[in-house]
């Protein structure tokens, strides 16, 4: 099947999505060399963190359709997906109902800020971290008589997968646009779901393109499980099988050198964020698209790649709130 009937039957597969924003520009780096660009995924949505809205084009829909009242929201106090996703769904009059990681004292600072302001203290639920292990089923056992709808940390989910989609379709779209072809393609993984919809749509398109992805809450091990659980997925809603040899040839998994642990930050994070903005003119967090900006270029160098590469920029520049103090004399 020639590439232009698979990505029509892929859209085909993926039609019934809800009409938020599923395009996005890309634009050249000018400090990263002429044949670095990035997509800007960031600017998707402002209260919604760029590239989250995309797993919620999928997701929504489903809710609405199984006619949902209250869905469960499963993640950190500072999660960008719990901050997004909690205004869709009032938006949506789906009532949210948090279980977030903590005991309650965590500082109003940066997105927990911003999520208070949508969702009342009397709608948390707080589970300590040696409890966390366990909270996909505190959150069931909440939910299973209210008729409530869990969503799991960092939506990782099959009903938010056709959503995470529609990145690899619109990086295609961008190609054709610019009249130029990406060799590399550079993203972060938190849940891993757009970094597993990109390397399995461009295996099932037989593009050879190359996502590296850096992984900033994984293994390893676990990425590669999460991959081939939803390769099953992307199965089903193609009615086709991938062959995993020609799936393995599309990515390459990458651990920061440095701030490695999830959540971690140094003066060389915040260093990125301060030389990005000046340099590119535009707003990155510390917790992902900094790290993947830093990481990005190290690759590119140490690799020599070829051929042009693209950065994807997932957004989370409300992130910063919580940050000010250290980005205080850059």
């Amino acid at each position: 099947m020639k590439i232009s009937l698979k990505i029509t039957h892929l859209k085909q597969k993926i039609s019934s999505l809800s009409d938020y924003n599923q395009s996005s520009r890309v634009h050249s780096l000018r400090s990263f060399g002429s044949n670095c660009f990035v997509k800007r995924d960031d600017e998707l949505g402002f209260g919604i963190s760029g590239s989250k809205l995309r797993k919620y084009v999928s997701l929504i829909p489903h809710l609405k359709q199984k006619k949902i009242q209250e869905a469960v929201v499963i993640g950190s106090s500072y999660s960008n997906n719990v901050l997004g996703l909690s205004q869709l769904l009032i938006e949506q009059s789906i009532k949210p109902t948090l279980f977030l990681l903590g005991d309650g004292t965590s500082e109003k600072i940066g997105n927990y800020l911003l999520t208070s302001l949508f969702v009342p203290e009397s709608s948390i639920h707080w589970v300590p971290r040696e409890e966390w292990p366990q909270v996909e089923s505190l959150a069931e056992k909440y939910a299973k008589p209210r008729g409530a709808f869990v969503i799991p940390e960092g939506a990782l989910m099959p009903e938010a997968f056709p959503g995470a989609i529609t990145l690899p379709l619109d990086i295609l779209r961008n190609e054709e646009n610019l009249g130029l072809s990406f060799s590399h393609i550079f993203t972060e993984a938190g849940s891993g779901l757009t970094a597993i919809a990109t390397i399995l749509t461009l295996a099932y398109l037989e593009k050879q393109t190359c996502v590296h992805v850096f992984l900033l809450a994984d293994d390893k091990d676990i990425f590669i499980s999460k991959l081939q659980n939803f390769k099953r997925h992307f199965e089903r809603l193609t009615s086709q099988d991938l062959e995993w040899e020609e799936v393995g040839k599309r990515f390459q998994l990458h651990i920061p050198i440095t701030a490695k642990s999830f959540g971690s930050v140094n003066k060389t994070i915040m260093q990125q964020v301060a030389e990005i903005a000046r340099a590119e003119g535009f707003l990155t967090d510390p917790i992902y698209s900094a790290k993947l900006f830093l990481e990005a270029r190290r690759i590119i160098k140490e690799q020599g790649l070829n051929g042009n590469n693209l950065i994807v920029h997932s957004g989370g520049g409300l992130t910063l709130m919580g940050f000010q103090d250290q980005l205080v004399g850059f």
